[in-house]
């Protein structure tokens, strides 16, 4: 088979498992491992990066937040190792979208604003219109609707430069979700039936039923009981047959507060109760406080105070747990940022500069600090931003935990497959430990075969259980991707600060514990 010919059938393997992300996630699995593993018999980067980012969203479906999540960031890292801008963009926001629906809107921001500031240095209008309707989604989360519908707006204004009828309906679908909010009912509609008309020539149900659902909400609004309630529940027959909880979970909120406006206990008792059962299961936690507050509504309408005042305490710790996630100070740096970054598009020469500039601070920083072959820090960038975490730790008397890792027998594997094998088995750790770690965690190479972790605010099981994980991570990858002889494990040591006076002394003691791993067997953790 020709070289091409097998790029080409990677990427139509890699579109068909896309697609089928959203209806059939069995398929959607099977289709990434098969073209990841094309992508590495030819070496072809992009194809088996994109398998990884498609296992991730396949798996995102279902309750597997942390192993998909891990994926992403793993795809993520190939991108950048290989310099794959559009396929990194990509990973940025599945990235963003996944903290996001966690309600982790500190890191969904950290992802959406840098994939704000590559799409202007690509000059990608589609990055850019999903950043913004991203960072939209943050403001409309936390009741700020107006906030939200100036970065709608600010997307919008770029909606002419594609050609893509899945982003133009959920960019209108999030605009008219800024109006209903604001109750402009009209305006909400009239933009809302276009997002609509889009959800359906795309063939995108999701969108379709959340338009409708939406369209439901502003036709009750307006006053048209019947067309309304028609709407909401062809919404939610689509959802049921789409098996989309967070779906299912919107349309039971918006027709238990329709049933609670007119006073119908019995169908918005059973509405709010099958709605909170679908937000708990996909652990939609901004939703689950909303039906809380609904509750807390029902049971006063019943008479019942005691039991209004239970719900609404849930509601309002709920509330606070989920706003308290992102700090007014983090959403004002936001704004700044691009009120900065809108000034750049209006100077191109400004715009090229600037990411030439960028480009070469990080080249600079990254021979400073990071490993050339891993593309992780270094001995030295250990040293300097781990002694700096150290302290900072130390001060404020909060723990910190250090992972000495070896791969073991690594020196067999130089011998028996040669060095360039070796230093792709190198890379493959380094991509699998920073996979598995926290953003925070500072994930580095400290010479030959070891690595080191560091974990701040972990220690006992909580370190010993991401010691575990990261080995098995590396126990599980199939090494025969890059030699059929491989089976490749680590060995690792923990310490956690006790009397340490410096970070040379908590090394030392992990390195210690490594020591009585490699003792006991190997393949395995000792604290």
């Amino acid at each position: 088979m020709p070289l091409m010919l097998s790029y080409d059938v990677i990427d139509n393997i890699n579109l068909r498992a896309r697609q089928m992300c959203l209806h059939n996630k069995e398929s959607a699995l099977e289709l990434a491992e098969q073209a990841c593993k094309l992508a590495v018999q030819i070496e072809y980067h992009l194809g088996y990066a994109q398998g990884l980012l498609n296992h991730a969203r396949a798996l995102a479906r279902d309750p597997y937040f942390e192993e998909s999540i891990a994926l992403m960031r793993h795809s993520l890292m190939l991108g950048e190792e290989h310099a794959l801008h559009a396929h990194i963009v990509d990973s940025l926001l599945e990235i963003a979208a996944a903290y996001y629906c966690q309600c982790e809107y500190d890191l969904a921001l950290q992802y959406w604003s840098y994939c704000l500031d590559l799409s202007l240095n690509l000059s990608d209008d589609h990055a850019y219109i999903q950043a913004q309707i991203g960072l939209g989604q943050i403001y409309y989360a936390h009741d700020d609707f107006v906030a939200a519908l100036e970065h709608h707006k600010q997307a919008a204004e770029f909606v002419s430069k594609i050609n893509n009828d899945q982003l133009c309906a959920l960019l209108y679908i999030n605009l008219g979700g800024d109006y209903l909010s604001l109750l402009e009912y009209d305006q909400a509609l009239t933009i809302l039936q276009q997002g609509l008309f889009y959800a359906k020539r795309a063939n995108h149900l999701e969108y379709v039923s959340e338009a409708l659902c939406l369209i439901g909400q502003v036709q009750w609004g307006l006053g048209k009981y019947q067309i309304a309630r028609r709407n909401l529940l062809a919404a939610l027959k689509l959802n049921l047959q789409l098996e989309n909880q967070w779906g299912m979970a919107a349309n039971y909120l918006a027709l238990g507060k329709i049933s609670l406006s007119r006073r119908d206990v019995q169908p918005a008792e059973a509405y709010l109760a099958q709605g909170l059962l679908h937000a708990t299961l996909r652990s939609a936690a901004n939703l689950i406080f909303q039906f809380e507050l609904l509750m807390a509504d029902l049971a006063e309408l019943k008479g019942d105070f005691k039991l209004a005042l239970a719900h609404f305490k849930r509601f309002h710790h709920g509330q606070q747990a989920v706003k308290s996630q992102l700090s007014p100070h983090k959403l004002q740096a936001m704004k700044m940022q691009l009120e900065i970054e809108s000034a750049r598009l209006e100077n191109a020469d400004l715009r090229r500069q600037r990411a030439s500039q960028h480009k070469e601070i990080q080249r600079v920083e990254r021979l400073a600090s990071y490993d050339g072959l891993t593309g992780i820090l270094n001995r030295r960038g250990l040293e300097e931003q781990g002694s700096e975490l150290f302290q900072r730790q130390r001060q404020n008397q909060q723990s910190l935990s250090v992972l000495m890792i070896d791969v073991d027998h690594f020196k067999r594997v130089n011998d028996g497959c040669g060095h360039p094998v070796g230093d792709k088995v190198l890379r493959q750790i380094a991509a699998l430990l920073k996979s598995g770690c926290r953003q925070d965690d500072l994930v580095g190479r400290y010479g030959g075969e070891e690595f080191v972790v560091l974990l701040p605010n972990h220690e006992g099981v909580a370190a010993t259980e991401v010691g575990e994980r990261l080995r098995s991570l590396v126990d599980a990858w199939i090494w025969s991707r890059i030699h059929p002889e491989l089976n490749i494990t680590i060995s690792v040591g923990i310490a956690s600060i006790v009397d340490d006076l410096s970070l040379e002394a908590l090394l030392s003691r992990s390195d210690q514990c490594l020591y009585q791993a490699k003792q006991q067997g190997r393949n395995r953790v000792v604290v």
